[in-house]
């Protein structure tokens, strides 16, 4: 008998099963979905930092003093002397309260060239940047600006009241940033940057919170890196945006690895379902395939035949799955950014900005082990069918 009639024949008996096979081939089609939409979550989110790390570049270093002390414009003007060092910008960062605004909000203090380097670049949907000069200027995150209804709740020439410890300050709003999302550095989106000289002045300090230093080249971080932690030994905390980039690589390697291991529980589950309704075909049918044999199918048509079964199994669960998993992955953004699955980092929702990304790499692994499984659980079935004695099959009640 040709593959063709074989596989004809195959399918012809999953069909006189219809429930039974339609159990089996969504017990198989989970698996696939677990692993196409969790996936994409993964890989939609480490995309998404990756874009914030790009906008600092590879050449940045971050500086962040330690509690109990502040940077002074020597250590600046030393740091920018160091051999590899091409500019460096240093900001002041606080927390305060604004006038309706539940949540902390952060204050930076910085230069326009220094929110051009956290930034990438400076977008805003209203009015300009500030002045470098020690005066009231606000740009304002665009969550801060705008509510959740799309409403204004500052716009621009509009005064903002903030309150840093015990000092209340008046701010006047001159930009409004257009939405940013994920961010590695602060949040954008609720922060609000005022002239790094105004901070100073209002909080009478001569000091910085941190300092981004862009080095000359990528091969220089390291190097400048060992030099200012010498310089400053455990008084500061250094990161590079190589090293970000690396560990997140690293930990987006390993949480898609827990994730299909997650997920090969529920392809062990669809294995044994297979597995059962593959032996459960072979007995309701022993006298059938002993009238196969009889009129001259071979052991490896039988073989095949059974096979064929576990094979259409594992390509029908695989696309149910890869469709279901396609859609799933783009509705868990939903459901987060509308609180349905709300998660919050110091109270902000982290998880809404990203678009989830579903790669050809895990649609083909997970149709490759779904159909590998279905396979594998038919082996010992088919063998079972091959290996039967004509007569004695005809002669099964």
């Amino acid at each position: 008998m040709k593959i063709k009639e074989l596989l004809k024949l195959a399918f012809k008996q999953l069909m006189e099963r219809r429930a039974r096979t339609i159990l089996t081939i969504l017990a198989i089609a989970v698996g696939v979905t677990s692993i196409v939409a969790l996936s994409a979550q993964v890989e939609g989110v480490s995309s998404e930092i990756f874009k914030s790390l790009e906008k600092l570049g590879p050449n940045t270093i971050i500086v962040t003093v330690r509690s109990g002390s502040l940077f002074t414009d020597v250590d600046v003007s030393n740091v920018k002397n160091l051999s590899g060092v091409a500019n460096v910008a240093p900001v002041f960062a606080t927390t305060a309260r604004a006038t309706g605004i539940n949540d902390r909000i952060t204050i930076l203090g910085a230069s326009t060239t220094a929110m051009q380097t956290i930034l990438g670049s400076i977008n805003l949907i209203k009015g300009e940047t500030y002045n470098d000069v020690p005066s009231p200027q606000a740009i304002i995150g665009y969550n801060i600006a705008i509510d959740d209804a799309g409403t204004y709740r500052y716009d621009i020439g509009q005064p903002i009241l903030i309150r840093i410890g015990s000092r209340n300050i008046m701010m006047i709003t001159v930009g409004i940033l257009d939405f940013y999302g994920t961010s590695t550095v602060i949040n954008p989106d609720n922060t609000i940057f005022i002239p790094i000289d105004y901070i100073r002045l209002l909080l009478r300090t001569s000091g910085y919170t941190s300092m981004i230093v862009k080095t000359n080249s990528i091969d220089d971080v390291d190097n400048v890196m060992n030099l200012i932690r010498y310089m400053f030994g455990g008084r500061v905390s250094i990161t590079s945006i190589k090293q970000i980039t690396s560990t997140v690589q690293a930990i987006t390697a390993q949480i898609n690895l827990l994730l299909v291991s997650i997920a090969g529980t529920s392809f062990v589950a669809a294995g044994l379902g297979t597995f059962n309704i593959m032996t459960i075909s072979v007995l309701e049918r022993i006298r059938e395939i002993g009238i196969l044999k009889a009129i001259g199918m071979k052991d490896r048509g039988v073989l095949i035949l059974y096979l064929s079964q576990g094979l259409i199994l594992g390509i029908l669960g695989s696309c149910i799955g890869v469709i279901l998993g396609s859609v799933i992955a783009h509705v868990i953004p939903i459901l987060l950014s509308s609180g349905m699955m709300r998660v919050e980092i110091t109270g902000q929702n982290v998880l809404s900005t990203y678009t989830p990304a579903v790669t050809p790499t895990y649609i083909l692994m997970s149709i490759m082990i779904a159909v590998l499984v279905a396979i594998v659980s038919s082996a010992y079935p088919a063998w079972k069918a091959a290996k039967m004695n004509p007569v004695d099959a005809l002669r099964y009640e």
